[in-house]
């Protein structure tokens, strides 16, 4: 990995840490517990994606664009 990403993925990490210590005050939760349900509903949410085929479909729509074959009627 190059330490762009590495730096961009340490900044997502202490952004989401933030927001679940406001989650967990404001829900009078310890953090573990909030944190446990945000990366519950993380895998939830990529079983629904990978269930959808919307991930299959964005990549399509990716691929196209960089072909240059991208709609643009939408």
């Amino acid at each position: 990995m190059y330490d762009e990403e590495i730096a961009s993925i340490n900044s997502e990490m202490r952004f989401i840490t933030l927001e679940l210590m406001k989650l967990a005050q404001k829900k009078k939760k310890s953090f573990r517990e909030v944190a446990k349900e945000f990366i519950e509903n993380v895998y939830c949410l990529e079983g629904m994606i990978k269930g959808s085929g919307v991930r299959s479909a964005v990549k399509s729509q990716s691929i196209a664009r960089r072909n240059g074959r991208a709609r643009t009627d939408r």
